[in-house]
């Protein structure tokens, strides 16, 4: 959960990134329809919470005790350009970004959430021959994000 929360603050701000994809070209599920390459989608695909037998905080309720104080989410990130050598440097970037990242989140967000941690899963090719009138190069890219609810009252 809030995912998004993590990843686009994380993606937007990396220079390196940024240079290659405008920050304004990244987006959550979809893209604008109209916007042109390069772009990235990200989508969260699951999001698992941690069973627990509770915090043992001294929460007089044992509903909100229990509930999971470490979710395990995945994430797509899909990378949209107009050649492959574009496609290849921008996911290149995007590891770079993400990969074995952590920590607090940005407001409004920080006091709910906070990145445990974030890995580099998975990576594989695509092309769209029906995109536009010349087809688009695609890069799908999977990662792990475990995210720490530090309001579980929530």
């Amino acid at each position: 959960m809030r995912s998004g929360a993590i990843i686009y603050p994380i993606l937007s701000s990396f220079s390196n990134l940024t240079s290659l994809v405008s920050a304004s070209n990244i987006f959550a599920v979809r893209a604008a329809q109209g916007t042109n390459a390069p772009y990235i989608v990200y989508r969260e695909i699951s999001n698992i919470p941690t069973n627990t037998k509770g915090v043992g905080d001294g929460t007089a309720d044992p509903i909100i005790n229990q509930r999971s104080i470490l979710d395990v989410s995945s994430i797509q990130i899909s990378i949209f350009a107009n050649t492959y050598l574009e496609v290849d440097n921008i996911a290149v970037a995007v590891r770079q970004a993400l990969d074995r990242e952590w920590g607090s989140v940005p407001s409004p967000y920080d006091s709910d959430i906070s990145l445990d941690s974030c890995i580099f899963d998975s990576m594989i090719d695509d092309y769209d021959d029906d995109f536009g009138d010349h087809g688009i190069f695609i890069k799908h890219m999977d990662f792990t994000l475990r995210i720490n609810r530090l309001n579980i009252s929530n």
